[in-house]
């Protein structure tokens, strides 16, 4: 995903990226010491713990500017980057990651309508991710393939 980004969306381009379901954070480390600006690197994650782990990984890898945070991505929204103007509207993020969360929320028990948490996931993407902005996934339920999506007006 790194080398995908650096060849699509490279640091020069100074892009705001979140990443869905980050973990322990190795996904944003490694863009960052690949040389993306960290005051716009997010990583969001459900659990409290996997996001300190996160943060004290950062810490310690000189990358204490990259924000990870505790968020329900279906349920809440991510917080706005200091640079992300506060009119109300969502944030705008440029790139939108996801290695692996759709599939672990795609596997999550079914309502009481018998649907899938993840019939969610696209819309709440569609709505924090710019025009012209990429949604890159790797996703097991569809072979391993990385996909990238583009909004487009």
């Amino acid at each position: 995903m790194v080398n995908w980004c650096l060849e699509h969306m490279p640091p020069s381009t100074n892009p705001a990226v979140l990443e869905v379901g980050s973990g322990n954070g190795t996904l944003l480390l490694a863009l960052a010491e690949s040389g993306y600006n960290q005051k716009l690197l997010v990583g969001i994650d459900y659990c409290r713990n996997a996001v300190k782990l996160a943060a004290y990984i950062a810490r310690n890898r000189n990358a204490a500017e990259v924000t990870f945070e505790e968020c329900d991505f279906l349920k809440n929204d991510p917080s706005l980057l200091p640079s992300m103007e506060t009119t109300g509207a969502p944030a705008l993020w440029d790139l939108i990651l996801d290695k692996g969360t759709y599939d672990a929320i795609a596997l999550g028990q079914r309502g009481e309508k018998g649907k899938s948490p993840a019939a969610r996931y696209p819309t709440r993407v569609a709505r924090f991710l710019r025009t012209g902005g990429i949604f890159l996934i790797t996703c097991k339920i569809h072979f391993g393939v990385a996909l990238a999506y583009e909004i487009i007006d």
